[in-house]
């Protein structure tokens, strides 16, 4: 019952102002449908506090072989189409949430690091978001980020909270993955519970522990959209909203 009245009185805004997850590039993967839906979801952003977004459509194999020379045209009709509304909002890049697996890592193997049509794209700088196996880590995965690093990239893992692998060990694994220094993002609807208990009770733990380097929205669609308001309007995000702006770095993101 509380809830609902904190958020008849107000919604607190997102505690950063560049939004570095989303798929709201229309019709590449499993997010944004439409150019329409992309600005409705934007508009939300807005007025949830983002000033600035980095689109991150899917790079998974099979199912989503996207490159920077598909996106490109797609990423600046929807930047124009936002110029023109009045969403005050800047389209700032594009980059992808690669899942690493043999695909990704022969894309730099091969030297493919500026190919244009299928070269990796950071989000800004050296900075690259990543994602893990679902199902199971990639065998390598370690291995292959110290090669990323050595290259000079910056690894952000996209939301750990969520790899169900990880738990347990006394946090051990997220010991280790930040010891060899990369960085966490986590997703903001982990702390509402969205995505079951597990990775609420992960997310939390994580804040607490100082594990909270950047935070996304990983918004796909209108669901989504409801969720975050809902959540912004609650008395557990007023509980941490000041916490998880002074841990994370997505304003912050150096180039």
């Amino acid at each position: 019952m509380f809830d609902f009245f904190f958020w008849k009185r107000e919604r607190l805004p997102l505690p950063y102002s560049r939004e570095i997850h989303c798929h709201l590039i229309p019709g590449v993967d499993d997010g944004s449908p439409s150019i329409d839906f992309s600005l409705t979801a934007l508009a939300a952003l807005e007025k949830m506090g983002v000033e600035k977004v980095i689109f991150t459509p899917h790079f998974t194999y099979p199912a989503f072989m996207n490159t920077p020379a598909k996106i490109q045209p797609l990423f600046d009709e929807l930047k124009a189409k936002t110029d023109a509304s009045k969403i005050d909002i800047e389209c700032e890049n594009f980059s992808f949430e690669y899942r690493v697996d043999e695909v990704f890592c022969d894309m730099y193997r091969t030297g493919k690091l500026d190919d244009a049509e299928c070269g990796i794209r950071p989000l800004r700088g050296k900075w690259l978001l990543l994602e893990n196996g679902w199902r199971e880590p990639y065998p390598k995965l370690e291995e292959e980020i110290a090669k990323l690093q050595e290259a000079g990239f910056n690894i952000i893992l996209a939301h750990p909270e969520r790899y169900g692998y990880y738990v347990g060990m006394h946090g051990e694994n997220y010991h280790r993955l930040q010891n060899a220094g990369v960085y966490f993002q986590c997703n903001i609807l982990s702390f509402s519970g969205y995505y079951g208990p597990t990775s609420k009770e992960m997310a939390y733990w994580m804040l607490k522990h100082g594990y909270v380097n950047f935070l996304g929205s990983d918004m796909h669609n209108e669901h989504h959209i409801s969720l975050l308001k809902s959540f912004l309007g609650s008395s557990r995000y007023a509980e941490i909203a000041g916490d998880l702006e002074d841990s994370i770095s997505n304003d912050r993101m150096g180039k």
